[in-house]
């Protein structure tokens, strides 16, 4: 791996990209913001790459760069391979107020700056130290924390040969890196870290972990009392003008569906997002997409054009 991108990241310096800043969708029902799917970016690895330096440098989660790019190495992607970066997503079925977090995309949005919503890469618990679900509010922010390990991850490292410090002071050497937001539910942070290849894994004890640099960015805009909404939506639907499109990811490991428990979501979703009526849909793209996992918002159904005085049977997206 590239050593000097990981000392950047450490160092707090930004790279090349920046976090997401995406126009709220224009149109009423609308829910798919960011680029169009069928325009998708691309960029090109060169000789040192892997999948996560690439994340690393466009503040992407690691597994949702993997999903998106199911054909290409995780670690020793060719000299010049396309890798696609994500950069449309469906707004989770949430209201679009305060901070909005999506487990199984392992996504931030936020919606405290009128007319845009901004959306960060996450880390987020293991299976063993879940993060917990449920509407709670911020109510700390702390800037230069210090961190003290709770007895339970003390004895947890000693069990695999680690010793921690009882305490860490504030500065680069602490876990929880230079920002850290203390939540309503007790013991749990969205925080900054200096580990940043687990940003986008479930790798943490049940907090919420942030790149450096978007947290660097995201701390001043959040205040004290913002509503948090931490969601489970493996499955996403949405609009954009007359296109309804699906966004798929893994389920959580706790909470496993089978294909059959998939697809009835999806089919509840698709209808309840046409209004209460199912569209005539192509069932191989539907189950393409459930199957494959993507993240990548596919198409399913295009409403009809109506010309005056007629009206032609509805289109399933093709």
């Amino acid at each position: 791996m590239r050593k000097t991108k990981w000392l950047l990241c450490l160092m707090l310096i930004s790279g090349a990209a920046s976090a997401l800043t995406l126009p709220l969708p224009d149109r009423a029902g609308d829910a798919l913001i960011g680029d169009s799917p069928e325009e998708p970016k691309f960029v090109s690895a060169n000789e040192e790459d892997t999948l996560i330096d690439i994340a690393v440098d466009y503040r992407l989660g690691q597994d949702e760069i993997v999903l998106a790019n199911p054909t290409v190495d995780r670690w020793l992607p060719r000299q010049g391979t396309k890798v696609r970066i994500p950069n449309g997503f469906i707004l989770p079925d949430a209201p679009r107020q305060g901070i909005v977090i999506n487990l199984p995309e392992m996504r931030i949005y936020y919606f405290g700056v009128p007319g845009v919503v901004e959306t960060y890469a996450i880390g987020i618990g293991r299976v063993d130290w879940k993060t917990p679900l449920g509407h709670t509010q911020i109510q700390a922010k702390t800037e230069n924390p210090s961190w003290s390990p709770p007895p339970s991850i003390i004895a947890e490292h000693l069990a695999d040969g680690d010793v921690l410090e009882p305490y860490y002071p504030p500065g680069p050497d602490n876990p929880l890196g230079l920002f850290a937001f203390r939540l309503g539910i007790p013991g749990y942070l969205i925080h900054s870290t200096n580990k940043v290849n687990g940003v986008g894994m479930r790798v943490s004890h049940g907090c919420i972990r942030m790149y450096p640099a978007d947290i660097e960015q995201f701390f001043p805009l959040v205040k004290v009392g913002t509503s948090v909404n931490i969601v489970n939506q493996p499955l996403k639907v949405g609009w954009r003008h007359d296109v309804l499109y699906l966004e798929a990811y893994p389920e959580m490991e706790e909470t496993p569906a089978s294909y059959e428990d998939r697809l009835h979501r999806a089919l509840d979703l698709i209808e309840r997002a046409n209004g209460g009526k199912m569209p005539i849909i192509k069932g191989s793209v539907l189950k393409n997409a459930l199957q494959h996992e993507t993240g990548i918002p596919t198409p399913l159904y295009q409403r009809p054009v109506v010309a005056s005085g007629s009206i032609p049977p509805p289109q399933a997206a093709r």
